[in-house]
C-alpha cells in the first residue's frame, strides 16, 4: 500500500492507497499521527482508492479521529471506496465520521492533493506470512524418533475382553456439542450477522445474503440486519426489487419505534432506487 500525506496551511491531506489491513496500521499510525498537531485545522483521509479495509483499518482511523480531537482539529472522511462505505455502514461507524463524496470532495482533492503541497511519501509492503523452519535440534530429535520408531519390534496388543451381558451402555450425549438452539436467539443472530459482514468484506454477497435472512429467520423484526441486508441488495441490479422491498421493510420497522437515523436511511435509498429504474 500507499501513503501520500500533503499539508497546506492548516490543512492534512491524507491519500491511502491499498489495503488497510493488520500489518499495516502501525505504519499508517507512525506515519500520520505525529503530524496532526496543533497547527492543524482540518484533517482530510481519502479512502477513494482503498480497496479493503479490516477490523484493525476502522481502529486507525477512530484512532485518528481521537487525535485529531484532542488537538481540536476536525477529521473527515473523503469519498470513501463503496466497500469501506459498507463496512462503515454495517459496524454504524458511519454515524460518527464527518463524510464527504462526489463534487464536493472531487473539488477538495483538486485544491489540496497538489505536488508542491507532498511532505511525505511512503510505501508500506504487507509482510508475507512464512511457515517457520524447523530448528536443526528439533529435526535431528524428528528424525532419530522416526528412525528408532520404524526399528522398534511391532507388539501385537491383545483383542479387548468382550464386555459383561449385563454391562450397561457407555452415554454419549456428554461428547456432543451443544445444538444451536441451546444458543440464546441473540447470539444466534449476532453470530450470523457477524459471518456476514465478515462476506461482504471479502465480496462475497450472495453468501452474506444467505446469512442475514438466516438471522431475520431467527429474529423477523432485527432492524440493522434488514438495514444491511438492504445494503447487499443494491450490490446487485437485479437485486434492486428485493433492495426496494428490504428498504421498505427497514421504513416501517424504524418508524413503529421512532428511529428517525433508520427512517431518513431508507427513505432517501428508496428514492435513489426507485428513480434509477
Amino acid at each position: 500500500m500507499e501513503i501520500n500525506i500533503y499539508r497546506a496551511n492548516n490543512n492534512l491531506y491524507i491519500e491511502i492507497l491499498g489495503r488497510v489491513v493488520l500489518d499495516v496500521c502501525d505504519s499508517i499510525k507512525n506515519a500520520v499521527m505525529p503530524l496532526i498537531d496543533k497547527g492543524i485545522n482540518q484533517v482530510y483521509s481519502d479512502l477513494c482508492s482503498v480497496d479493503f479495509i479490516d477490523s484493525a483499518g476502522l481502529g486507525v482511523l477512530v484512532g485518528l479521529k481521537v487525535t485529531s480531537n484532542k488537538n481540536k482539529a476536525r477529521l473527515v472522511l473523503v469519498a470513501p471506496s463503496s466497500g469501506v462505505m459498507d463496512i462503515l455502514n454495517v459496524s454504524k461507524l458511519d454515524k460518527i465520521f464527518d463524510i464527504i463524496t462526489g463534487s464536493e470532495a472531487d473539488l477538495l482533492k483538486q485544491s489540496l492533493a497538489l505536488k508542491e503541497y507532498l511532505i511525505k511519501n511512503i510505501s508500506i509492503e504487507e509482510p508475507l506470512i512464512r511457515k517457520p523452519a524447523t530448528p536443526p535440534s528439533v529435526a535431528s530429535e524428528n528424525a532419530s524418533q522416526r528412525k528408532a520408531a520404524s526399528a522398534a519390534p511391532v507388539v501385537k496388543q491383545p483383542a479387548p475382553a468382550p464386555a459383561a451381558p449385563d454391562a450397561p451402555a457407555v452415554a454419549t450425549d456428554s461428547l456432543i456439542p451443544m445444538p444451536a438452539a441451546a444458543k440464546s436467539v441473540k447470539d444466534q443472530v449476532d453470530e450470523h450477522c457477524r459471518r456476514a459482514v465478515e462476506l461482504m468484506r471479502q465480496g462475497d454477497y450472495e453468501k452474506a445474503v444467505e446469512k442475514y435472512v438466516e438471522a431475520l429467520k431467527i429474529d423477523p423484526d432485527y432492524l440493522p440486519a434488514y438495514n444491511n441486508l438492504a445494503i447487499v441488495y443494491e450490490k446487485r441490479p437485479s437485486w434492486r426489487a428485493k433492495a426496494i422491498e428490504t428498504w421498505e421493510r427497514v421504513l416501517e420497522l424504524s418508524q413503529a419505534v421512532g428511529d428517525q437515523k433508520h427512517i431518513d436511511r431508507a427513505q432517501k435509498h428508496l428514492s435513489g432506487l426507485k428513480t434509477s429504474f
